[in-house]
């Protein structure tokens, strides 16, 4: 506990700051993205399915735009970086309940989406290039668990708020933003863009296309987007294979027994567990993540309508993401040049598009296969997420990026 203590104290307070913040911008996004939906057709009167395409829209879009946002941050002061992604976040919020057309309440959620991805990347890609290498697991791990309390935290508030006007999720979300800009304006220190982004602005800045050189970083990000396929929105995964095998109401007990361990078991655990990833072991624990999430899954496929295994196989299954959240920001952190860390986190960041695609993919499993198999897939998925760390991990180093 001294050790956590230090971490909130002198020299770490930028640190601190940043935990924080990733905090607060959590909490606004956990308290609207659940209301959209609801916000969406009760102002705009738009068909579910109009709702559902317009929401995956935006969230794909915020990821993929946040890749170029990413690599440009590398020539910036990422503290301006943050702040700018902040003050965007803000006015985002801001601006969605004075507009009055649905098609730019879905566009600056989109850029919202986008500057709440920016920030994420640019507070990684500080964390790996003025942290020693002993904290870093320490710090990733911290920073996943905050961002998990924030997504437990905002949706009650989104839904105790939401009784009083459909436009309140909206203003508090931009006032989460209000704090963040003071703190880090006042305690983060600028940083003066490292010589390797000077001569990358000398020579040619890193596109998409140059990356995709680096054999690693293609496998790493195979790995994560295999990986957020099986546990970046496994709920909602739950839900459809619980509405097949009984009805509604048993899909909502699981989904409220499976999220309540899920959140008070990363709380609790993450950064214990997720400090103790290190370079010199990092393959044997990613090993470990794996084992936990095929007995998770496992433990999903045969848990039926009894609600005490439903609970214990999402224990299993956490263990795995406790590991597998912090494992993924230390293989690329081991990776990433000095000067391209925003980059190569951005590209990284890609990978949640299998989160965005594990609903379509776990419907039509459940429209083909037997609904056992959506899990027998779902296992596959992870080992092979596995199976991508491990060559990525004997692929030799990345050459030099040029022109």
């Amino acid at each position: 506990m001294t050790a956590l203590r230090n971490l909130f104290a002198g020299k770490q307070l930028a640190t601190t700051v940043l935990l924080i913040s990733s905090l607060l911008l959590t909490i606004g996004r956990g308290l609207t993205l659940p209301f959209m939906t609801i916000y969406l057709s009760r102002e705009y009167h738009m068909a579910l399915k109009d709702i559902g395409l317009a929401i995956t829209i935006a969230l794909v879009a915020g990821v993929i735009f946040s890749l170029w946002f990413g690599i440009l941050a590398d020539k910036f002061d990422k503290k301006k970086a943050m702040l700018l992604a902040i003050v965007i976040f803000l006015g985002g919020f801001a601006v969605i309940p004075l507009v009055h057309n649905a098609g730019l309440v879905v566009l600056f959620y989109s850029i919202i989406n986008c500057s709440y991805t920016v920030f994420s990347v640019v507070v990684k890609a500080w964390f790996s290039e003025t942290l020693d290498i002993s904290l870093k697991p320490k710090i990733f791990s911290l920073n996943y668990t905050f961002v998990n309390v924030g997504w437990t935290v905002g949706p009650p508030i989104g839904t105790f708020v939401v009784m009083y006007s459909t436009n309140l999720p909206f203003w508090l979300s931009a006032m989460t933003a209000l704090l963040p800009i003071l703190m880090i304006a006042r305690y983060v220190q600028s940083q003066p863009v490292s010589s390797r982004a000077t001569e990358m602005e000398d020579k040619v800045l890193p596109s998409p296309r140059m990356m995709l050189r680096d054999k690693q970083l293609m496998w790493f990000t195979t790995s994560a987007f295999l990986g957020s396929m099986v546990y970046g929105a496994f709920a909602g995964c739950l839900s459809q294979y619980a509405i097949v095998i009984g009805d509604t109401g048993l899909a909502e007990k699981v989904v409220s027994v499976v999220l309540s361990v899920n959140a008070i078991v990363v709380v609790a655990f993450q950064y214990f567990l997720g400090k103790n990833i290190r370079p010199d072991n990092i393959k044997k624990m990613m090993f470990y993540g794996t084992l936990f999430f095929v007995c998770g899954l496992g433990g999903f496929m045969i848990s039926g309508t009894n609600l005490w295994l439903w609970g214990l196989s999402s224990l299993v299954f956490t263990i795995g993401e406790l590991i597998y959240a912090p494992g993924e920001y230390m293989l690329v952190d081991n990776i990433a040049p000095s000067g391209l860390k925003s980059s190569y986190f951005a590209a990284q960041q890609l990978g949640w598009l299998g989160g965005a695609c594990n609903p379509l993919v776990t419907g039509l499993l459940l429209s083909w296969l037997p609904p056992y198999m959506l899990f027998v897939v779902l296992m596959a998925t992870i080992v092979l997420a596995y199976y991508a760390i491990v060559i990525g991990m004997n692929t030799p180093p990345r050459q030099p990026i040029t022109a």
